[in-house]
């Protein structure tokens, strides 16, 4: 994924380093453009930060809630119509943080299970959370499980309170808030709690169009906005730009271009003197060899 193409309105962290001083600076995505990703100002001691060298960003990206990580190639202040902002250009593709790592949704509901198939002693249970590959029990202490235990978990979710049953081995055994909980390998994913999960995700987060646009210009729309900021952008590539360096044959340093220089012999310096006297020399040891020569 390009740096462009982070939704609007994702959190951005950025760890700089100001005087070999480190900050954290804080701000939000406003849109992607051409050159990088557009962001709110950000200030240092009421002055706009000026970012002398790569630092490292962290971007929760509001359109699919991955974390990404990735060292910045630049990030300037910029001015357009719309005020001040800066600019984060990225040469390389964004890859998520933990990509293999399935998200984890709250669910918080009670529930009942059975260990290793022993239905008649039901154990109570708060599901703390669940994903496509696990979930999270939180039990009583007077509960005795071990990891490899495999459990038959139940509970109720949602406005018609659907009963959902799921098939889970324990993998790992920890504390949520001084409770003892498990952490448990979903073993038989169907199609319910495919479901649940996939509601879960997007009631966090939204579909693209159903995300709200950043609107700096309520009168155009956000495509439109996007290419003036483009336009802006480049125009200060533009103005920016040194001019080009003329070259000539000649000896920018040759006395003869200088007008504050006079060639009387008075104020010959001595290197100049040492140089004459140097041709000369050269020029006496030619015709020398030309006089032998002509013997």
């Amino acid at each position: 994924m390009k740096i462009s193409d982070i939704a609007n309105g994702s959190e951005v962290k950025i760890h700089a380093s100001i005087s070999r001083h480190n900050v954290v600076l804080l701000t939000e995505a406003v849109f992607g453009v051409s050159a990088g990703l557009l962001v709110r100002p950000m200030e240092y001691f009421g002055k706009y930060m000026q970012f002398l060298e790569p630092s490292q960003v962290q971007i929760r990206n509001q359109r699919d809630g991955r974390v990404y990580k990735f060292m910045s190639t630049s990030i300037t202040p910029v001015k357009t119509r719309y005020g001040n902002f800066h600019l984060i250009r990225c040469s390389s593709a964004l890859e998520p943080e933990n990509s293999r790592k399935a998200e984890r949704f709250s669910i918080e509901k009670l529930g009942l299970f059975a260990i290793n198939g022993n239905t008649t002693a039901l154990k109570n249970c708060i599901v703390h959370d669940i994903s496509m590959r696990g979930m999270s029990l939180i039990v009583d202490n007077a509960t005795k499980c071990k990891i490899g235990d495999k459990l038959e978990v139940s509970f109720r979710y949602g406005e018609l309170l659907h009963n959902y049953e799921v098939s889970a081995v324990v993998v790992r055994l920890f504390a949520v808030q001084n409770k003892p909980a498990l952490g448990c390998s979903i073993t038989n994913m169907n199609v319910d709690l495919i479901g649940l999960v996939s509601s879960k995700r997007s009631e966090k987060y939204p579909e693209l169009e159903q995300l709200q646009p950043t609107d700096l210009n309520p009168n155009i729309s956000q495509e439109q906005q996007i290419l003036e900021v483009e336009e802006d952008l480049a125009s200060q590539v533009r103005t920016n730009k040194p001019a080009p360096r003329q070259i000539t044959d000649s000896n920018p340093f040759d006395p003869s271009r200088l007008e504050h220089v006079e060639l009387d012999e008075d104020i010959r310096t001595i290197r100049q003197k040492r140089r004459d006297a140097k041709i000369a020399a050269q020029s006496k040891e030619i015709e020398n060899l030309l006089d032998l020569r002509d013997l």
